[in-house]
């Protein structure tokens, strides 16, 4: 049976394949990335949810006075189907 020391030259030979290992790894070329944006993606861009003013304040007042005047129902089946629609659709 051949055992063998650990000596210093033999931590020096260690270092030195791994090094040469590292520095043959990092001799990777380099290459620019690109991305390419389509038209379609362009056109998108332009458009802006922030542009578009919805005025609901009329249906907002709408059912504040209903609220108030205890007059608002709400139909507990057209609230279900909604419910279920949106579930169907996976939406949740």
């Amino acid at each position: 049976m051949n055992i063998k020391g650990i000596g210093s030259q033999n931590i020096v030979n260690l270092y030195t394949k791994n090094t040469n290992k590292v520095s043959s790894a990092g001799k990777v070329s380099k290459t620019n990335d690109t991305i390419e944006i389509s038209n379609v993606a362009k056109k998108l861009s332009t458009y802006s949810f922030d542009d578009v003013n919805i005025d609901n304040s009329a249906k907002v007042e709408a059912l504040r006075e209903k609220i108030q005047n205890g007059t608002y129902n709400v139909d507990a089946r057209l609230t279900a189907q909604s419910i279920m629609d949106i579930i169907k659709e996976k939406k949740v």
